[in-house]
């Protein structure tokens, strides 16, 4: 059952990542969604809802999304609003009790099935706009953003693999796979490099401190584990430089974004403050709908709560921003390695929305993962 479930939502994030690509994958992923449904319901006669805030909040920003698209008339408004609570629904709360002490391990397992025809998919296409490398995409910073899931996913096996090195019995394989699941790290900066977006890789660099961090704190201030870990840190160190300064192709991909920041040192932001300020210039109650910004030549805000804003109205944001609260509320709540992946992908997702927008992106399947995941109130662990 375990594999069949890593499969099935393995299939959900493989559509999240090519939605932007073709719509059909959009369709399908509506229909994966309620399969996990239909699946739950079958398997478990009682449904439990671990994080009832969160359902809560994120059930009201639906119910105003769905106020602003009969205000504004917007179908589209409408439809991507009720297929985000589908998914939502179906991630949150029906797959997290067909899974839920495994939450970490088949998520994890999914996520690195999906991003396997991904990537070979958008090396094949391997289609390059405005000097950054788009893969199957229209836009380079897309294919920057979609990287930052398996990254964060990579990263809290790292973390997993660290804290078992620095706390119990050294073994080959424990090293063999910090190995193996490093050089998965360079190939994920590696593309983020090559796409030239500015925002994923800055998003890369805080979830990366994030899991340093997480792990010194692990070390328990012990002489051993933190002999173990300095020796650790400072191979991967030597092991990420070797890479960049031998491999011609992560100094191509180095340059090109350094001279994409020196090209646009003038303008950060590049654009987006123009945008922001229109829309909080032109704010009504209710939002405008979701094509409202092609009057001044772009398609959303590129910022997913200022977005949020232009579309649905403040009631809308505020209950998201709430959603997202009460995420976070449940930290105390998790064992060490559930608020690692939690702070990891609220960090991942912050960053990235801080340019960008999520809706149906693999984040944001990872953060409706997080926000229903089974909470423990045990004493923690390592």
């Amino acid at each position: 059952m375990k594999l069949f479930i890593t499969l099935v939502f393995s299939a959900l994030i493989f559509m999240s990542l090519m939605q932007p690509a073709d719509g059909i994958y959009h369709k399908l992923s509506l229909v994966i969604s309620l399969f996990i449904i239909t699946i739950s319901i079958l398997q478990h006669k009682k449904i439990i809802i671990q994080n009832v805030h969160a359902s809560v909040f994120f059930s009201m920003y639906t119910f105003f999304c769905v106020i602003a698209a009969g205000v504004n008339q917007d179908m589209n408004l409408l439809k991507n609003s009720l297929q985000l609570l589908c998914m939502f629904l179906a991630v949150s709360i029906y797959f997290n009790n067909l899974v839920k002490e495994h939450v970490m391990e088949i998520v994890a397992n999914s996520v690195l099935l999906a991003y396997v025809p991904f990537i070979f998919i958008c090396f094949q296409q391997a289609r390059y706009m405005f000097g950054g490398f788009a893969g199957v995409f229209e836009n380079p910073n897309t294919m920057g953003f979609s990287m930052i899931g398996l990254m964060v996913v990579v990263l809290i096996r790292l973390y997993q693999l660290t804290v078992k090195i620095l706390h119990e019995r050294q073994h080959p394989r424990l090293i063999l796979l910090f190995a193996f699941y490093t050089t998965i790290y360079l190939m994920c900066l590696y593309m983020i490099l090559l796409s030239n977006a500015r925002t994923s890789l800055l998003t890369a660099a805080l979830v990366t401190i994030v899991v340093i961090v997480s792990s010194i704190k692990s070390l328990n201030k012990t002489f051993l584990p933190f002999l173990k870990f300095s020796v650790l840190f400072a191979g991967t160190i030597l092991v990420v430089l070797i890479a960049f300064m031998k491999m011609n192709r992560m100094q191509d991909a180095v340059q090109s974004i350094v001279l994409k920041m020196e090209k646009k040192s003038t303008n950060m932001t590049d654009g987006r403050l123009e945008i922001w300020q229109y829309v909080f210039e032109h704010v009504q109650f209710w939002g405008h709908g979701v094509e409202s910004l092609w009057s001044i030549g772009v398609s959303h805000a590129h910022n997913t709560f200022i977005n949020i804003l232009q579309e649905a109205g403040l009631l809308a944001l505020i209950s998201y921003c709430c959603f997202l609260l009460a995420i976070a509320k449940g930290y105390r709540q998790m064992n060490d390695q559930r608020a690692v992946l939690m702070a990891l992908i609220i960090v991942a997702m912050l960053g990235v929305s801080a340019f960008e927008i999520l809706y149906f992106n693999v984040l944001h399947i990872l953060v409706f993962v997080v926000s229903g995941s089974l909470r423990d109130t045990a004493k923690r662990q390592y």
